[in-house]
């Protein structure tokens, strides 16, 4: 079975669409296309394709990815090219640039300077703003001992032979000559035959005229041959100021040799593990760069390897396969009977199965040191086409089982869910409201997942409930929907599986989804309350099938964004009504209807002190009336609903020691009323409530963005997860846990030590890294991929090369004829902290404009440009209105100029006209570089521009191995340290996670002032050993030195809970006199009260300077 290529018919189509003026056709004109065909022909290449064609009302045309992709990797081309000669020069070989324009203040980089010039370079022809000396925030890098960290004299670049032979090496530059700085090209070519062990300078023509000089070295060592090449300007100057002739401009250095000596860069101390060694073999680095970024070619016959100023790397596209004739329809799926389920599902493990014989006999072949990892993940894989077969089997036992109806309302939901998702956002965007059109499809991976999940989601005693399944897929790739759909599922399937007259069988949290970032976690609330709604619309349809508590979702963040209590969100939605701007606690989390897309207004919000409603105002949708949108954002209200889906960020369960009623959201409630929600409370009975059992706890845990889940912020969640865990069992029994990332290294150990389960990785590779049976790379020739382009100027600071590169990058854009240049018109700047992207801000006001002035273009366009911050500084309400300007095009008004942002960006904007970015300085990891650089090229090729600062080791680090860098980037992607019960991880969060833990599973205990009520009972015993148990899995090293810690913990309240008898409170407030808990760095009435976060998130202390600087202001 073929997958990635086109099939005759298709392309024809294709091509026919692309002729059209408006790229699209009727279903009717099949004949045009192919007089032989008939429409049923057509009918079945448009289904076989769902990822090029769509079809709306008889009308085919491509996918919006697929249309003019060409114009839009034309234009990005065009743009590299005018950077390279704005940056690099020269505009044109034989240019003349004038008395008022010089060359060393028109062009940023690609120079040489004469030899021990002052550091003072060429000041008098730098740029008005331009000085030698460093920005403030910039320091140079201890660790660049021995280099020159001003302006270069010389480029090079370093690589290996397996035996000597002639080479050819070329060298070209450009001098600028006279008043007028007219340039002159020079070109030099030598063949030489390299000698072992040899230094030597090669002659020049006019060596006694030209600065430039060419000198190499061979080193035999190890049986190999160490070759480095350097092009140098031999001008000499002692701490003074070179004159403009005696600089080289666009200097260039080339050689070529035979590919049979050809060997890899590659060191000792460079070699990754075998694993790495195994998947990127393919991946192969020739040369280093010494100064400057380094290119090379390999053909049949012979290597190329050449110096850049601007170094690049186009990443391939990654596209899901696909099975011919299958298409994965949620809506074919949720109408299929049982037996055509499992016929049309089982091509999944065949297929996969066939694949994976094949990836056998490959590894049949290779080397033994490389295949014991290639085995191991034969051996996983089969487990995962077990797993999926046992899905299949579950869903499809007969018409009537409770698996196949739960699948089967999963298709329909999401179905519905991505119907109604476009009909909103059509609605946002262009006001007209159209009909739903349910044409949803499942990719390849997102159905094999589910498939793979049913099992351990459906029983709490299968073995695959234990294990963590990681979905491990580029950004962009469909995670979301692939753990959706399993969320789906279970909400389905816990309600098909229970006494529906019996509410505590089913209702209750059923989902919990975390998330680490407040903007993340507003984003992908939005996306959830679409599936939410929709099951709320099956739901309706049949009661007797799936409830009478409607599904519902709650966002549960902090207080800053969304009000704890009614009563102040009341208050807080009276200030709104009244046109006053709310700065904390905003209840409006939800902006517009996920039904029908209609802005929901301050009047579409009812609270009151007793109940919260949003309800939609448009008469024609699902959620316009009294019941409204089954969606809550105050916690008061949450606790009260206990929703389907919980969604909120990590942090939140640090509350845990700190609130009194927490349990309620793990199933403790023993009262129901159909309107009014549940509640518990130590009453026998009350009136008009049904007295009920315990609700069942969350059975699913989802962690989205599990990469972010690292360092300190980490640790003290893995230690908070133990009680998370706990609190959600129900019968010894835990939930399923799901994460999801893009970048991750090292999952094992990490998972091990945030949930102390095992890890199963999907999907996963065999003995490539990109090809894991769900999706492939697909050359840049085929299709465009995200282009990444280095600068780096040698003794020119950041700010210098930031001005330069953003008035290049407006220029080219405002000047350039093209009707493609819309996603590379609101440029992005990626900042590694506040202070630098401060300074930028200032910088796009005064600066930057000069510059612009300087350039003086042709085409005339505005030098003032339009400039916003999307950074921690920014309230929770501007945060949604500074996306939707970010959606505006170069032609609406108040289209963005550009948008500087921190890490803030990295996750979860998902705006689809973002194409260049510039990222300024190398980002602390891997995993954060490709997480943010992923924001741009989603839809159109994209262009990232990083701008390395050569003072720092590491940036100039990453310039000279640009290419190998980028090659291979998953491969460097950083493995995470999680520690949660090391003494430092220890002394901050156990005493709250296990505080926490005991005072909601002692609902005695756990009201604010009935601190003093604990007692050392024979079931606090069993608490104790089941956190001590808990902890085993997780680091049974530390197993024995904690179970003391807990020991002491609870020997320690009993003596707090005797000596304050009836005066112990857990927090302090003005009406308690002594407490049980304190913060951090807070002074307390009571000396014995221990120390227990509020927060999990790490806070550096360049942002709390930063705070400190505002309050000051």
């Amino acid at each position: 079975m073929k997958l990635e290529s086109l099939k005759p018919g298709a392309k024809k189509l294709k091509s026919y669409l692309k002729s059209t003026t408006d790229g699209t056709a009727s279903l009717y004109d099949y004949q045009e296309v192919d007089s032989k065909w008939t429409r049923k022909t057509i009918e079945r290449i448009v289904i076989e394709h769902p990822d090029i064609f769509q079809i709306d009302n008889d009308i085919i045309s491509l996918v919006k990815n697929d249309i003019n992709l060409e114009g839009y990797r034309e234009t990005r081309g065009k743009i590299v090219n005018e950077l390279e000669k704005f940056l690099v020069g020269p505009f044109k070989n034989d240019e003349e640039l004038g008395h008022k324009k010089r060359p060393m203040q028109l062009y940023l980089t690609g120079k040489l300077v004469p030899f021990g010039s002052s550091s003072k370079v060429v000041n008098e022809e730098e740029l008005d703003i331009q000085t030698n000396q460093l920005a403030e925030d910039e320091k140079v890098d201890e660790h660049l001992s021995n280099r020159d960290v001003f302006r270069s004299s010389s480029l090079g670049f370093s690589f290996k032979l397996k035996k000597l032979s002639t080479v050819q090496i070329q060298a070209s530059w450009g001098m600028y000559e006279g008043d007028s700085h007219k340039r002159v090209q020079h070109h030099e070519s030598w063949n030489i035959e390299l000698k072992s062990n040899t230094t030597e300078i090669l002659d020049n023509q006019n060596q006694d005229s030209d600065p430039a000089r060419v000198k190499y070295s061979v080193i035999e060592r190890d049986g190999l041959y160490h070759v480095s090449l350097f092009l140098y300007n031999s001008y000499e100057r002692v701490d003074t100021y070179p004159k403009q002739d005696e600089i080289m401009f666009q200097t260039k250095l080339q050689v070529i040799f035979p590919r049979e000596n050809m060997e890899l860069f590659t060191s000792k101390a460079d070699r990754f593990n075998v694993s790495d060694e195994l998947l990127y073999r393919d991946s192969k680095e020739l040369a280093i760069g010494h100064g400057v970024g380094v290119d090379w070619e390999v053909d049949s016959k012979e290597v190329k390897i050449e110096s850049r100023w601007l170094p690049f790397y186009e990443l391939p596209t990654v596209k899901h396969k696909t099975f011919d004739g299958y298409t994965f329809s949620m809506k074919e799926l949720s109408r299929m009977t049982a037996k055509e389920l499992k016929e049309y599902l089982s091509v999944i493990p065949h297929e996969y199965n066939k694949w994976l014989e094949l990836q056998a006999e490959i590894v049949s072949e290779l080397e033994p040191h490389l295949k014991e990892g290639a085995e191991a993940n034969i051996l996983k894989i089969r487990k995962i086409i077990n797993r999926i077969k046992e899905g299949i089997d579950f869903i499809t036992q007969s018409e009537d089982c409770i698996g196949k109806k739960a699948f089967q309302f999963a298709n329909r939901c999401m179905m519905i869910q991505r119907a109604q998702t476009k009909v909103a956002l059509e609605y946002r965007s262009s006001g007209k409201r159209i009909k739903p059109v349910h044409d949803g499809k499942w990719r390849l991976f997102q159905i094999m997942f589910i498939l793979m999940s049913i099992p351990g989601v459906s029983d709490k005693n299968h073995s695959d409930r234990e294990i963590v399944d990681l979905i491990w897929f580029p950004t962009g790739g469909g995670k979301t929907e692939a753990y959706l759909g399993v969320a789906a599922y279970l909400m389905a399937f816990r309600r098909l599986s229970a006494d529906i007259f019996n509410v505590e069988e089913y209702a209750g949290v059923t989902v919990f989804m975390r998330y680490t970032l407040r903007l993340l976690t507003t984003q992908q609330f939005q996306r959830a309350t679409a599936l939410i709604c929709a099951a709320e619309y099956i739901r309706a349809e049949k009661p007797h099938l799936y409830g009478t508590v409607p599904f519902s979702i709650g966002l549960w963040i902090g207080s800053d964004s969304s009000p704890n209590q009614l009563k102040e969100a009341s208050e807080k939605l009276e200030e709104l009504k009244q046109g006053k701007e709310v700065l904390k606690g905003n209840p409006m989390q939800l902006t517009h209807c996920p039904w029908c897309g209609t802005t929901l207004t301050v009047d579409d919000y009812e609270i009151t002190e007793k109940e919260q409603k949003i309800k939609c105002h448009h008469p024609h949708c699902e959620f316009y009336g009294e019941d409204g949108l089954p969606v809550y954002t105050v916690d008061e209200e949450i606790y009260k609903r206990v929703p389907t889906i919980l969604i909120g960020t990590v942090d939140k369960v640090a509350q845990l020691p700190w609130k009194s009623n927490m349990y309620e959201l793990f199933g403790q409630k023993n009262f129901y009323h159909p309107e009014r929600g549940f509640r518990y409370d130590e009453k026998e009975s009350i009136r008009g409530w049904e007295r009920i059992n315990r609700l069942r706890p969350p059975e699913l845990i989802i962690q989205d963005e599990l990469h972010l889940i690292s360092g300190p912020l980490g640790s003290l969640t893995g230690l908070y997860e133990v009680a998370v865990d706990l609190l959600c069992q129900q019968d010894g029994k835990g939930p399923k846990i799901i994460a999801s990332t893009a970048t991750i290294r090292g999952a094992e150990a990490q998972i091990k030590a945030l949930y102390g389960r095992e890890v199963t990785q999907f999907p996963l590779a065999v003995q490539k890294a990109d090809d894991n049976f769900v999706s492939y790379s697909v050359d840049p020739e085929e299709q465009p991929g995200r282009l990444y382009l280095g600068i780096c100027a040698p003794g020119v600071s950041s700010k210098i090369q930031s001005i330069q590169t953003y008035a290049a990058l407006t220029t080219i854009t405002r000047t350039m004829d093209s009707e493609y240049i819309d996603p590379y018109w609101t440029m992005l700047g990626y900042f590694n902290t506040v202070k630098e992207l401060s300074g930028m801000l200032t910088t796009f006001k005064d600066e930057i404009p000069s510059r612009l002035d300087m350039l003086d273009s042709e085409k005339e366009f505005s030098h003032q440009l339009y400039v916003e911050e999307m950074t921690s500084r920014k309230k929770a309400k501007e945060i949604p209105e500074l996306l939707s300007k970010m959606e505006k095009t170069m032609n609406e008004k108040g289209a963005l100029d550009a948008v500087l942002a921190t890490n803030m960006i990295s996750v979860g904007v998902d705006i689809n006209r973002l194409g260049v970015m510039v990222m300024h300085g190398q980002p602390k990891t891997t995993s954060e570089y490709i997480q943010a650089t992923s924001r741009v090229g989603r839809e159109y090729p994209g262009l990232v521009l990083t701008i390395f600062n050569s003072m720092r080791s590491r940036d100039l680090s990453h310039f000279e191995r640009f290419k190998a860098y980028h090659q291979a980037i998953y491969r460097n992607v950083e493995a995470m340290s999680v520690t949660p019960f090391s003494v430092g991880s220890r002394r901050k969060g156990l005493t709250g996670a296990f505080i926490g833990f005991l005072r909601q599973s002692l609902i005695n205990i756990s009201k604010e002032k009935s601190a003093n009520k604990f007692q050392y009972t024979q079931y606090v015993d069993k608490l104790k050993n089941q956190f001590a148990s808990r902890i085993d899995k997780t680091d049974n090293w530390e197993y024995v030195e904690a179970e003391k810690v807990l020991m002491e913990f609870v020997l320690w309240w009993e003596h707090m809970a005797n000596i304050y008898d009836e005066q112990l409170s857990y927090r302090e407030d003005q009406y308690s006199k002594n407490h049980l808990l304190k913060q951090f760095q807070v002074k307390s009435k009571t000396k014995e009260a221990r120390p227990a976060m509020m927060s999990l998130r790490n806070v550096e202390g360049e942002i709390l300077v930063e705070e400190m600087w505002l309050e000051n202001e």
